[in-house]
């Protein structure tokens, strides 16, 4: 289980599509977790519906491209820190941020 602390960026899961998105924790209230995602919506949760903010290589995520803000199925090619280099299905590259990611999980714990 992650500790998780007020002010700590993370992906949260989002019921309405079933994606995970990037977040801040602003409160935790004993197993409560109130979340602020980046598009400004805010929840409660618990910690079963949080991930690291953080992406390996090789990993298989959507990117939201700068070309049309629009999301494409991409995979980490290199990561550096914050920064992360995704290849599209037509070959081409582009670095992006880890808040310009997001990821489907079939099943949430």
């Amino acid at each position: 289980m992650e500790y998780w602390n007020e002010g700590d960026r993370t992906f949260a899961y989002w019921d309405e599509d079933e994606y995970f998105y990037p977040a801040t924790i602003v409160k935790i209230e004993g197993d409560d977790i109130f979340i602020r995602f980046d598009t400004g919506e805010e929840e409660w949760t618990d910690s079963d519906f949080l991930e690291a903010f953080e992406v390996e290589v090789d990993e298989q995520v959507e990117c939201k491209s700068a070309k049309d803000d629009q999301y494409y199925d991409v995979i980490v090619l290199n990561v550096d820190g914050d920064r992360v280099e995704v290849g599209y299905d037509d070959d081409t590259t582009e670095w992006s941020t880890l808040s310009r990611l997001r990821f489907y999980m079939d099943e949430v714990e």
